[in-house]
């Protein structure tokens, strides 16, 4: 079966416009350094890319996340801290009231005003603000946990942020803890505790039972307060495992990325030699091949 003249030019001009576009396209490639710069240069591989830059942004999102409650815990365990150093010094003042023999009014006096300065750091510290948010206030709107008289005013629920994957909405972790189970609440608060048996201190003439009372008070606040302290320190470690897995994950993402996006320039350039001189043979063979026709292809 023979081959017309047009049927071979038009065979002819057709693979020269391959070749042209297999050209510019490396050429293209070569001057982004990226494999895929329109999505008909690889329409798997795009939607590979798609998928991967969702997930990486997914996993950022977490990253960012576990850096903030990494901030936040930080912050609360602190703070904590201070609360419990704070409540032993109470302890150890009430120890020396406990000791009535060689106590007198003065020396009660002087016990309860050291009280009264504890009561007022620990309102302080219960006050505790971390990006303008009341730290021990909950998920509270209140700029204050609690009010000077040691009322709380917040709520019961601690902020949370996710910070991985999980059931649900994801992994998720506190950021600090509500101030009633770090400072009590009521009559049973650390405030109304030490408040109460420094009044008595200060009267010059407190009673055993008075200096017992609020002894064993105390011992329970200091208790909650250690239970909450292990609590952010558990959700710190948590953080950082979590924050660990996404760094890894994000790596490995973005590996991927790569590996379907970045060019090998060295490789491109080498291909691109090899179409400039394909094409150079064709060109020539065309020429030879049917040399008018061709020659109204190349310029009309």
């Amino acid at each position: 079966m023979s081959i017309t003249t047009g049927a071979l030019t038009q065979m002819l001009a057709n693979q020269l416009s391959v070749q042209e576009g297999s050209i510019s396209r490396l050429q293209t490639q070569i001057a982004t350094g990226q494999q895929l710069n329109s999505p008909s240069d690889n329409p798997t591989a795009v939607t590979q890319v798609l998928a991967l830059s969702s997930q990486a942004s997914q996993l950022i999102s977490w990253q960012s996340n576990a850096a903030t409650a990494t901030s936040w815990l930080n912050a609360a365990s602190s703070t904590a801290n201070e609360v419990l150093q704070a409540m032993q010094s109470a302890s150890t003042l009430l120890l020396q009231a406990s000791n009535q023999g060689v106590q007198n009014s003065s020396s009660y006096q002087a016990i309860g005003r050291q009280l009264q300065g504890v009561v007022s750091n620990l309102l302080d510290l219960s006050n505790t603000q971390f990006e303008d948010r009341a730290m021990f206030a909950g998920t509270s709107a209140s700029m204050v946990a609690y009010d000077s008289s040691g009322n709380y005013l917040g709520n019961g629920d601690p902020p949370t942020i996710v910070v991985g994957p999980g059931s649900g909405v994801g992994q998720t972790t506190v950021l600090s803890v509500p101030g009633t189970s770090l400072f009590g609440a009521g009559a049973s608060s650390v405030f109304n505790v030490l408040s109460t048996v420094a009044s008595a201190l200060l009267s010059g003439t407190p009673t055993s039972p008075q200096i017992s009372s609020a002894i064993s008070g105390l011992n329970s606040n200091i208790s909650a307060a250690e239970q909450q302290s292990a609590v952010l320190g558990s959700s710190s470690l948590a953080v950082t495992a979590a924050s660990s897995a996404i760094t890894t994950q994000l790596a490995d993402v973005q590996a991927k990325q790569a590996n379907l996006q970045d060019l090998n320039v060295t490789t491109a350039t080498t291909q691109l030699n090899e179409e400039m001189t394909n094409y150079q043979a064709a060109l020539w063979a065309a020429s030879r091949a049917i040399p008018e026709t061709l020659q109204q292809f190349i310029a009309p």
